[in-house]
């Protein structure tokens, strides 16, 4: 057991330094449309449920269910990412969150025998981590756009939620194998009114003043 731990703590020791190419985190309303499955924390085939991404920047205040997306480089069909570390930010609130370790025939997206959070530890030494390989069935676009997780998140106005890299960085690899460094950018949500709810508390504002 020690030497399994010793080996995930060195896959993920290769945090990710400056380099020339990027990996995108970006915060989306939808990736599961089954609802027993968006915070499902065993390992099943999430294949049916997964749609695509639809980006957000900015919400009302509220509550939501927000799924993280990661957008690999364009020429980066056949890179692998197996071993990912991520940390919540931001003064938003959420209260659970799944890092999805999706499985299909012998495949399985990350080691471990229990749920992972999204800001937990996700690494692999007898799975496969996520693949930019459209013809996988791995919750994977074939534009590069591939489903990490969920978040429920709870946001006031002005609060920010972000995903960003944790201590332990990402470990990615090449088609041969080797070892590239990417740049991780954070994804991250602002809660904003609607443009007519600000019109509505100035006038409001405006009415009370005379």
């Amino acid at each position: 057991m020690m030497k399994k731990g010793i080996i995930l703590i060195a896959v993920l020791g290769l945090v990710g330094a400056a380099g020339a190419l990027e990996i995108n985190l970006f915060w989306s309303t939808t990736g599961i449309n089954d609802p027993s499955l968006v915070y499902y924390t065993g390992l099943t085939n999430f294949q049916p449920a997964f749609v695509p991404p639809t980006p957000i920047i900015q919400e009302p205040p509220g509550t939501y269910d927000l799924f993280l997306w990661g957008q690999f480089p364009p020429d980066w069909a056949g890179y692998q990412i197996y071993g990912l570390d991520l940390v919540f930010q931001g003064n938003a609130t959420h209260d659970v969150s799944v890092a999805y370790r999706q499985r299909f025939g012998n495949f399985r997206r990350w080691d471990g025998s229990v749920g992972i959070p999204l800001d937990g530890v996700m690494a692999t030494v007898g799975a496969g981590g996520i693949f930019y390989d459209p013809n996988i069935p791995n919750l994977m676009l074939p534009n590069g756009q591939a489903l990490i997780g969920a978040a429920h998140v709870t946001g006031a106005y002005s609060q920010t939620i972000t995903m960003a890299l944790g201590a332990l960085g990402i470990a990615c690899r090449d088609p041969n194998g080797n070892e590239v460094d990417p740049i991780v950018t954070p994804a991250t949500v602002t809660f904003v009114p609607e443009p007519a709810t600000v019109l509505f508390v100035l006038a409001v504002a405006l009415i009370k003043r005379h």
